[in-house]
């Protein structure tokens, strides 16, 4: 029997927690043209929801996806972002034809592999260089819309990485390029939320209130619960509801984490899931990931280590009972190890204060 939870990639259909309100407001955006920003911390599930609202358009829109945290230059981005428009085009050589004609100053290669025609681009031979190169290619989505009267959506995954593209200036042209273009949509997803915010909310910037900003929260609890039940439930298994409870509180509310640590309670489980059957499984999970979370640790300053120790077992580290407690030191070099922890996201702010990114290497935090 097939395990019922997936994690570590993008999921879709019966593996997907239902967000029925976000998965409404994106779609009305698409509908109208609306530009967004959603951002939320990591492992909140942003990308597999902004491509199951995708799928709900079917040949209804031309979708153009891209993660920009694999594409750590211009020139990445040139040949990453080139290589997602053009696969709508992908078959016959008549049909990437039709993308080729999008380019003036780039000239697309074709090869043939496997029966199918495929395209490529090597943007560090193109005469007009990079710059002009960008220029044409982040006009694209536009012409594409103008020229076969659909509808195209542009995703841009971890948005705030072309802060690696030759600072702001990227962004300006950017900016200046996909503000005229009425007939797409634009996304721009983000997860370093310190570093996204300043981008859509800083007057100084070039994409200051470009978008909707629209942050990503955790689902509710009852929802939580109820997938949990129900995908164990898909497989013979039961869990009561305050087991379920128990893995939501475990996993700090992160599908992330509630789909890996489900995956390794069905293993080791019966029929009739226990409290001893999810020990065992969060045993398994933080043993699996303990050369892992060493690194992470071990990679900290020693102070760094005893804000994240303290973190680990309080929300609030700057009353002065957690600072004689915890043996820490003036509040501005706890705040100075809490900014350095906020930057490598080891750790978040919340409402509540500050917490440990990863619930479960908290978990492995609090056993040392």
């Amino acid at each position: 029997m097939k395990n019922p939870f997936k994690y570590g990639e993008t999921v879709s259909g019966e593996y997907f927690t239902d967000r029925k309100k976000e998965i409404r407001d994106i779609t009305e955006c698409i509908k109208a043209s609306q530009n967004m920003f959603i951002y939320s911390y990591r492992r909140m599930g942003k990308t597999s929801l902004i491509k199951n609202v995708l799928s709900l358009f079917k040949d209804k829109i031309t979708p153009i996806y891209i993660d920009l945290e694999k594409s750590p230059t211009i020139n990445h981005f040139l040949k990453d972002y080139s290589a997602s428009i053009s696969q709508h085009f992908l078959g016959t050589k008549e049909r990437l034809k039709e993308i080729a004609s999008f380019f003036k100053r780039v000239i697309p290669s074709f090869e043939l592999s496997e029966g199918r025609w495929k395209v490529s681009f090597d943007f560090s031979r193109t005469t007009a260089g990079i710059e002009k190169a960008l220029d044409e290619v982040i006009e694209i989505p536009q012409k594409i819309a103008e020229r076969y009267k659909r509808h195209v959506v542009v995703v841009f995954d971890e948005f705030q990485e072309i802060e690696q593209y030759n600072g702001k200036v990227f962004e300006k042209r950017l900016r200046a390029s996909i503000q005229h273009q009425n007939d797409v949509c634009y996304i721009f997803i983000g997860s370093k939320t310190h570093i996204i915010l300043n981008m859509f909310t800083n007057p100084e910037r070039a994409f200051f209130r470009s978008a909707m900003v629209y942050p990503l929260d955790y689902i509710p609890d009852n929802e939580l619960v109820e997938f949990i039940q129900g995908r164990f439930g898909s497989t013979g298994k039961a869990v009561s509801e305050s087991s379920a409870k128990r893995i939501v509180q475990l996993s700090n509310r992160s599908p992330y984490h509630i789909q890996l640590l489900c995956f390794h309670i069905w293993l080791v489980s019966g029929k009739k899931i226990d409290e001893t059957q999810i020990d065992k499984a969060l045993d398994e999970v933080l043993s699996a990931q303990n050369e892992l979370y060493y690194s992470w640790y071990d990679s900290l300053s020693l102070y760094q280590k005893a804000v994240l120790l303290a973190l680990s077992q309080e929300r609030e580290i700057f009353s002065q009972d957690v600072i004689l407690t915890y043996g820490l030191k003036n509040p501005s070099t706890t705040q100075a190890s809490v900014k350095a922890l906020l930057r490598n996201n080891r750790i978040i702010k919340t409402k509540e204060g500050y917490d440990i990114f990863d619930p479960f290497f908290k978990l492995w935090l609090m056993k040392r």
